[in-house]
């Protein structure tokens, strides 16, 4: 394919062309070659001198309108909070002078709608023309024909406190291998107080339930700061908490797993028969346990005595269960096996 050359053209040439070309066109036209040599400055004010003439003329006159007056709601409690915002404005369909009209428009004068509201908690709208005495005052001058709003809805609730105690998700936490929470876990502070609303606050739980947000295996005692949330969905809530964040801590072990062969006591058996100089013996012999302990415990503790009571036998299959008294950083215990054989025998 052969290569293709692409003109750019001069603009500036272009541009005096197309005047070339209108002067060429105004020179062949006699009016607009009129047009041309009129005063414009002049004909500018004098057009506006007749727009201006014409605005005042008009002004003069009655006319009718609908113009937004401002509101203003006033409430005799403090402790109240708006759960939507009141209506700020009423519109007015007025008759009257086009100056008055054009004042009360643009807000000039005390042209203000003041209500107020007495039990702001109870009142949850207003008729308009329930309004139309108070608008008169404010329209002096003017005719109130109507109010455009049917009604002016109001939304408030009272102000209260809600004590919420702080309960932590301890299955939030995760642990590297091997290590584990030990005791129990500190939380300051220990309840929070929420403010808002009292119809928002009375669907609140009786607890506030929060999670630990950071992912990384523990492998430490722990110190952390896990923000409040505050239990609801409305992401316009009104609802404020005493603090931002409580501190969460506790203490965090290594621990380890272990077998070993245990001793047996024999509990409640009955001496050796001398007529018959019978024994009981337990199958097998030996017995082993597992269980989970803390690593810095591990060489504190002697071998875990294991009990077998003879009342504890079943005589249907002569088998007894073996029982495990420890102290309480044992985890796990699996005895092995976990029932024994009593075998009478003579020696």
């Amino acid at each position: 394919m052969p290569d293709r050359k692409y003109h750019i053209p001069d603009f500036k040439k272009l541009v005096e062309w197309a005047e070339e070309q209108l002067n060429l066109l105004i020179e062949d036209n006699s009016f607009l070659q009129d047009i041309k040599r009129w005063d414009w400055s002049a004909m500018m004010v004098c057009l506006t001198t007749a727009f201006i003439f014409w605005i005042f003329h008009s002004l003069n006159e009655d006319h009718t309108s609908t113009i937004e007056i401002p509101v203003k709601v006033k409430i005799s409690e403090d402790n109240v909070v708006a759960l939507q915002e009141p209506p700020n404005h009423v519109s007015v369909n007025a008759t009257g002078n086009g100056w008055t009209l054009l004042s009360k428009s643009l807000g000039m004068g005390n042209s203000k709608l003041n209500i107020n509201l007495e039990d702001p908690v109870s009142v949850k709208y207003i008729a308009g023309k329930f309004l139309l005495k108070e608008l008169s005052q404010v329209l002096k001058g003017l005719k109130v024909n109507y109010i455009v709003e049917d009604t002016l809805a109001f939304d408030y609730d009272t102000l209260t406190n809600k004590k919420l105690a702080v309960k932590i998700d301890t299955t939030s936490f995760h642990f590297q291998n091997g290590y584990k929470r030990v005791g129990a876990v500190k939380v300051v502070p220990d309840s929070i107080i929420f403010r808002g609303p009292s119809t928002e606050l009375s669907h609140f739980p009786s607890d506030l339930k929060l999670s630990s947000e950071d992912a990384d295996p523990i492998a430490e005692n722990l110190n952390e700061y896990i923000p409040v949330r505050i239990p609801v969905d409305n992401e316009k809530s009104l609802i404020v908490s005493q603090y931002d964040e409580v501190k969460v801590s506790f203490d965090v072990s290594y621990f380890i797993s272990t077998t070993e062969k245990t001793k047996l006591f024999k509990v409640n058996f009955p001496d050796i028969e001398e007529s018959t100089d019978s024994i009981f013996l337990l199958q097998p012999k030996d017995v082993y346990i597992s269980y989970i302990i803390r690593e810095d415990l591990i060489n504190s503790v002697d071998t875990i005595p294991v009990v077998v009571d003879y009342k504890d036998i079943d005589w249907n299959d002569s088998t007894v269960t073996p029982k495990v008294f420890v102290e309480d950083f044992y985890e796990n215990i699996i005895l092995s096996p976990k029932k024994l054989r009593v075998i009478k025998t003579t020696r």
